[in-house]
């Protein structure tokens, strides 16, 4: 829990809170204010009132790097240690809420376009969600009760649920038979996933995913592009490139046996051929922000 002095949620000192305060009193003091006073009652249905505001300004928010409006700070979840967030995301901060919203913005865009129903109507699954960087990101979009979160590290999860991300969290296998939800999604979303997976392992994720999605539902991920490997041969066939990291037991992705995760480069021609048993490749989008992520936007087969 934050610490509470004299009616102020106090800053937590490592994170220089205060250096967005000026910009944000000058510019945007007359749109968050009456939220920040709306806010003081808590409660996740004031996640709602943020739905309107420019996606930079929300992404900024979200960091906590400001001591203004301390009732907006105490509502929001809380971000983890900078260290924390450069070891699980290579970097933190506002560097990196500007890379999360690159993704929000097209995960949202491409959902508006192809969904079949509204975002707020829409059951959300965050398929690796860590420690619910982008989560919280949909948390004015959809309501608590159907926006959805798992990845196979419990240590990372029991940090989403101590920064208080409004989702339901849970614990999913590392190469998984189903997702540990019963009822089907409208819309999924793995960030950064599937540029790690050995092959058998993201074979067994994308039928889990699609198990766990409605028919025409949408699933939107992100894999690496050739280059980001140096890869002999061609890259206009199907390929999958595997490079496993070191089974070691500290490693938070290893639990026995064979390493399943690592580094991974999947081809287009590969996903259009292997993955069209469970999906429709519909889009791919590059992020200018971080060009070693291509969105790839898909509709679930029925």
């Amino acid at each position: 829990m934050r610490a509470v002095r004299g009616g102020q949620v106090a800053a937590p000192p490592h994170r220089g809170a205060g250096g967005h305060d000026a910009w944000l009193e000058h510019f945007h003091d007359d749109v968050l204010a009456p939220i920040d006073a709306a806010c003081a009652a808590g409660g996740p249905d004031r996640f709602a009132l943020f739905s309107e505001l420019d996606l930079d300004l929300w992404a900024l928010l979200l960091t906590q790097e400001y001591r203004a409006y301390p009732n907006i700070r105490a509502l929001l979840p809380t971000v983890p240690h900078p260290t924390l967030q450069a070891r699980w995301n290579g970097t933190s901060g506002v560097p990196l809420a500007s890379q999360s919203a690159a993704f929000y913005r097209r995960l949202r865009d491409r959902y508006a376009e192809l969904g079949e129903r509204p975002l707020a109507d829409s059951r959300v699954l965050d398929f690796g969600c860590g420690w619910g960087r982008l989560t919280r990101f949909l948390a004015r979009d959809v309501p608590q009760s159907r926006l959805y979160g798992c990845d196979p590290v419990e240590s990372i999860l029991a940090i989403c649920r101590e920064s208080g991300v409004p989702a339901t969290l849970a614990r999913s296998e590392l190469v998984p038979e189903r997702l540990p939800f019963d009822e089907p999604f409208d819309l999924a979303f793995a960030f950064s996933v599937f540029t790690h997976l050995s092959e058998a392992a993201h074979e067994r994720s994308l039928a889990a995913l699609h198990a766990g999605l409605r028919p025409g539902a949408i699933l939107v991920v992100t894999i690496r592009p050739p280059d980001y490997m140096d890869i002999d041969g061609r890259i206009d066939v199907p390929r999958y490139v595997f490079a496993p990291h070191a089974a070691d037991p500290s490693h938070p992705q290893y639990a026995g046996g064979e390493m399943t995760y690592g580094e991974t480069v999947i081809t287009l021609p590969y996903v259009r051929e292997r993955w069209s048993r469970w999906f429709e490749l519909l889009h791919s989008d590059l992020l200018i922000g971080d060009l070693h992520q291509v969105v790839l936007t898909l509709r679930r087969r029925g």
